[in-house]
């Protein structure tokens, strides 16, 4: 029996067609020759969905653990979202490595799959949940033991600023709180004092020349903002400014928490007044 696939001809007559009659060491004129240069690009950084697509790929946690699971170490500050992508932290880079180095024999893939599927099996019946943690704690517990021990003498040294406290006078230093990072005095307890971080830009704002900060909305989104708002520029943006760009009032832009807190009042405002009114009226 002959399958003929239609179409399969064509291409072939079409691909000969684009090639000359050649001779075995005939010699080949150059016509044209078109110089190209590409990068490897590293891959995406994972959001919430393609994290819980590769968690399910691989076989590791349930549909019940993913959501907790990105929750705690968004929590814990070992991760931060960046329009919708989750991107390690200083703090989370630093712990990933320590457990790589003195648990790698269960910071892998393979160990959580395999213990996924224990666990299936202790569910189902069919294998006896003491034998399944005895096997794993035993070997494990010594070597928490000796990583303890270890870790006594590493110190995590706190990140320096520039920025003098205006209480004490001593280098404010970086640290991570439930917002993100803020600047805090090394004198504590007895120096008290703390302040938000700014973060800025090496790119000057692109309608007056000042520096232009990040900052985040409640929900955790960047977005840009030049250093004089509001006293004398209006300069704010969804998007990182570029070098050179000429910049153009958009159609959309981050609303200051300062003006939204403005207009609520006028609208409380209003509506107590007009309240009042029609109990008067009545």
């Amino acid at each position: 029996m002959i399958l003929y696939v239609e179409g399969q001809d064509d291409k072939e007559e079409e691909l000969n067609a684009n090639l000359p009659s050649l001779v075995q060491e005939q010699e080949v004129k150059k016509q044209k020759l078109d110089a190209k240069q590409s990068f490897t690009q590293p891959p995406p950084r994972y959001t919430e969905a393609s994290l819980v697509k590769a968690l399910e790929e691989k076989g590791i946690g349930r549909p019940s653990t993913y959501s907790p699971t990105i929750t705690t170490i968004l929590e814990r500050r070992y991760i931060e979202k960046i329009q919708k992508q989750l991107s390690p932290t200083e703090l989370g880079r630093i712990v990933n490595n320590l457990l790589i180095e003195n648990f790698s024999d269960i910071i892998n893939v393979e160990f959580t799959a395999k213990m996924e599927n224990e666990f299936d099996q202790i569910a189902e019946g069919n294998e006896n949940w003491k034998h399944t943690i005895r096997t794993f704690y035993t070997p494990f517990e010594k070597v928490v033991e000796k990583v303890e021990k270890e870790l006594e003498h590493v110190e995590l040294v706190e990140e320096v600023s520039d920025v003098p406290c205006e209480k004490c006078g001593k280098m404010m230093v970086i640290k991570y709180g439930k917002y993100g990072k803020f600047l805090a005095c090394p004198g504590y307890p007895e120096c008290k004092n703390a302040k938000p971080l700014v973060e800025t830009i090496e790119v000057p704002c692109p309608k007056c020349g000042a520096k232009v900060q990040i900052r985040k909305t409640k929900k955790k989104r960047n977005y840009y903002i030049c250093e004089n708002n509001p006293k004398s520029c209006d300069y704010i943006s969804w998007n990182k400014p570029k070098p050179g760009e000429k910049w153009e009032e958009p159609e959309e832009k981050p609303e200051l928490e300062e003006t939204k807190k403005k207009t609520k009042t006028k609208r409380k405002t209003t509506a107590k007044k007009k309240t009042s009114v029609k109990g008067r009226k009545k």
